[in-house]
């Protein structure tokens, strides 16, 4: 049985990984400036680097996202994945920050009722499948949680019917953090999606003293949970509290995080270094990536993301 999964281009994981594991995108769109520029999100870390430095330089440029419709969903899986696979599940960005959870599973309404025709004639025998799953996480959480749902498959050859149930388990153990490095972006991203996370008072006096703060995606929530002063600090901050959990014991062995620029900016950092070297130590896998553009157009050129999977951490912590 063919069995593929299927992300968001929000989805902050290497190119490596989803080259590797075969994963399937469903791409997201940035509109850009008044004339409604489209650029697609493809997740090529060279587009993206060059992405967020015209964004730096661009600060007043307007941008909104636009997620695959129902209609090209359903074509995407009727004129490709349902001849390719025989099972396919959809981990999306959380539903309450975006409509393609709510988009996938509309069409697959229609792509469950058309496929039969499709195989058919593509001479491809067998019935087909598809979940869709919301991770209720944004960014390198989704990544955390994708990463589990490989494993689970590939290396535990958890049967399908089975997957979705453990990995919507799994998403409740997700913690997602996220650190602006210019707040000016992430507010006026978190306007347009209703988010509240910085608001015209802390924007003032973090842009003022430099406050930065640590917003944190927690099972369809995002919130604050501490306010630091300096961007590096704030970073390493979050190494710190993943070696802490580290300790503790991860509910998977995967730390997943993304930079909305040059990671090498990151990998110099004291912090990582030493995060590096203690999951080294506890067979922990680390994985940096560069900040997919649909979470850049919200949060800024230089944010860091940072996830893991523990159930020994407080929602508020």
């Amino acid at each position: 049985m063919r069995v593929g999964i299927c992300i968001d281009s929000a989805c902050d994981l290497p190119p490596s990984f989803i080259e590797e594991h075969q994963l399937e995108i469903l791409p997201i769109n940035l509109l850009l400036g008044e004339q409604k520029e489209v650029l697609a999100d493809t997740r090529n870390p060279d587009e993206t680097i060059a992405f967020y430095k015209r964004y730096s330089e661009e600060r007043n440029l307007v941008g909104s996202t636009q997620p695959f419709s129902v209609e090209q969903i359903t074509r995407l899986f009727l004129d490709n994945l349902v001849k390719k696979y025989d099972r396919v599940m959809v981990i999306t960005i959380a539903s309450t920050r975006s409509l393609i959870y709510e988009n996938a599973t509309k069409a697959s309404f229609a792509i469950l009722s058309g496929y039969k025709q499709q195989r058919t004639q593509a001479g491809v025998e067998g019935s087909f499948a598809l979940r869709v799953v919301d991770s209720k996480t944004l960014f390198t959480g989704e990544a955390v949680l994708v990463q589990e749902a490989v494993r689970l498959l590939k290396e535990e050859n958890l049967p399908f019917d089975r997957l979705r149930t453990e990995v919507e388990s799994r998403a409740k153990h997700v913690h997602a953090y996220l650190v602006p490095e210019d707040l000016h972006f992430v507010r006026q991203g978190g306007r347009a999606h209703g988010d509240r996370s910085v608001s015209w008072l802390s924007y003032t006096l973090g842009t003022a003293l430099d406050i930065k703060p640590i917003i944190k995606a927690y099972r369809g929530e995002t919130f604050p949970v501490r306010k630091i002063q300096g961007f590096e600090i704030a970073v390493n901050s979050l190494f710190d509290l993943a070696r802490q959990q580290i300790d503790k014991g991860l509910l998977s062995k995967t730390i997943c995080m993304s930079y909305a620029g040059d990671p090498n900016v990151v990998r110099r950092l004291a912090g990582y270094k030493l995060l590096e070297q203690h999951a080294a130590k506890h067979g922990v896998r680390l994985m940096l990536s560069v900040m997919s553009t649909t979470a850049g157009i919200n949060v800024g050129p230089g944010a860091f993301s940072l996830a893991f999977m523990s159930d020994k951490l407080g929602e508020k912590d």
